[in-house]
């Protein structure tokens, strides 16, 4: 009966799950939204590249000639575009792990009576959103490859044992309350449903694995392009060799 319950907590935690097996530090704290890409130092200095092409490190203003510019102008947009991205992977997750549990719901014959685990889901990311969107901005610790597969790994821990513990609470309630309706509890067409579930979630994991591994891919791609863009751009700004965001 775990399958299911890894399934969802997989759909839940994917955005750090695919982060966590492209192969890259991240060295410094940026901030990014629409508007500009901030990079943070550990000691406090900032470099801010804005989207009407202004550079700015440590509250001095930068010059750029057109090279620099266009340069600049291709990683920050590079950079903003991860913001929507990121959020769609997100919810991308939620209406699967919804379409999930719903399915689960309707192979009981008993629609809604996971309602509370889908509100849980929807908490749970909503909490984990906010660990990185901060006044509109998508924020991304300094985190080196092996901190962010830690991280992940005990966020999937902690999730799987809050998602088992209710699904599984819901799961029996709901089959007992039908078995005690239709005459009383009867553990071997328990065990019959419980199989059941368990081998429609495997079906379930297989159609959607192919998406999240499209995501994982693409996710990897995009991140390998920024990497390139960003070496390119240390060459057309050295001053910004001191702010590096990613390394490999």
């Amino acid at each position: 009966m775990m399958r299911p319950i890894l399934f969802v907590v997989t759909l839940l935690t994917c955005t750090s799950a695919l982060a966590a097996q492209c192969r890259v530090d991240v060295k410094n704290e940026v901030h990014i939204n629409s508007e500009h890409v901030e990079i943070h130092r550990a000691d406090g200095q900032i470099a801010t590249m804005t989207a009407n092409n202004q550079l700015s490190i440590d509250g001095k203003s930068v010059p750029l000639d057109s090279e620099q510019a266009s340069a600049m102008e291709r990683f920050r947009q590079s950079m903003s575009d991860s913001v929507p991205r990121v959020k769609q992977v997100i919810n991308d997750g939620l209406v699967m792990a919804d379409s999930v549990i719903d399915d689960i719901s309707t192979s009981l014959g008993k629609p809604g009576a996971f309602d509370n685990l889908k509100q849980g889901v929807r908490s749970y990311a909503q909490e984990w959103e906010s660990r990185y969107y901060k006044n509109g901005e998508l924020v991304l610790p300094a985190s080196s490859y092996e901190q962010m597969q830690q991280e992940w790994m005990a966020e999937f821990d902690k999730a799987k044992v809050f998602f088992s513990r209710e699904f599984m609470t819901s799961a029996f309630d709901t089959i007992a309350k039908s078995m005690k309706q239709e005459g009383g509890f009867n553990l071997t067409q328990l065990n019959d449903v419980m199989a059941k579930l368990k081998t429609s979630m495997a079906e379930h994991l297989k159609a959607h694995q192919k998406q999240m591994d499209k995501q994982r891919d693409e996710l990897c791609d995009s991140l390998d392009n920024i990497v390139e863009q960003e070496k390119s751009l240390h060459k057309k700004i050295p001053q910004l060799k001191d702010y590096q965001v990613f390394t490999i």
